[in-house]
């Protein structure tokens, strides 16, 4: 009776550990996606270099600890994350592949301007949409086009009935971006290395659009 209480402990701490490695999973996928879509995973958002090994890691273990533990073997093992690497390099192809099809068309309104910095590395893309009973707005996206794959990061909007409508980009620079609305200028700033915005445009000046 001890034998039997022991292994039934043992099972429970091991599926435990499978139950851990999947809500782990399920948390790493939220946070990915910005599901809740926090500011502080827009601005700095989980890498893809970290993200699908860590989830190829953690289902990999989970799979493995979800086995009867006679069959839980070297070979076995192996096999087990074996498979489950195909299937996440499956997945995250699927995933890449649909983020360069919907690049421009999931993005909220049409793209009327755009600016570069002098030295070529940085853009500024201005969207211009409209709120529901027809007033205009304008989303700010700061990207780097330099890279192996461009670098892009939400820098708020304009509310014409808060900032006044939008006239131009005044300016690009490493870490600075300067817009002209009607009501005067604004500015934004960014970190060039990491493209944080670390000065976003005031979120009165949007309403509550961004």
């Amino acid at each position: 009776m001890p034998l039997l209480r022991d292994a039934a402990g043992r099972l429970t701490r091991t599926q435990a550990l499978a139950g851990v490695a999947l809500v782990s999973v399920g948390v790493l996928v939220s946070a990915y996606w910005n599901v809740a879509r926090l500011a502080i995973l827009r601005d700095h958002p989980v890498p893809g270099w970290v993200f699908w090994p860590a989830t190829w890691l953690l289902l990999g273990t989970a799979v493995t600890l979800l086995m009867p533990a006679e069959r839980r073997t070297r070979t076995v093992t192996a096999l087990t994350f074996g498979v489950t690497a195909v299937v996440v390099a499956f997945a995250a192809g699927i995933a890449l592949v649909a983020g360069v099809l919907s690049d421009s068309s999931s993005r909220r309104g049409e793209l009327v301007d755009t600016a570069v910095s002098a030295d070529g590395r940085y853009q500024v893309r201005i969207r211009h949409w409209q709120a529901m009973l027809g007033e205009d707005g304008w989303d700010v996206v700061v990207q780097r086009r330099d890279g192996p794959g461009t670098t892009e990061r939400f820098a708020g909007c304009l509310f014409a009935e808060s900032s006044g409508d939008y006239e131009r980009v005044r300016s690009v620079e490493p870490g600075t971006v300067r817009i002209a609305t009607e009501r005067g200028p604004i500015s934004i700033a960014f970190d060039p290395a990491t493209m944080a915005v670390t000065k976003r445009i005031p979120a009165d000046l949007c309403a509550g659009y961004g």
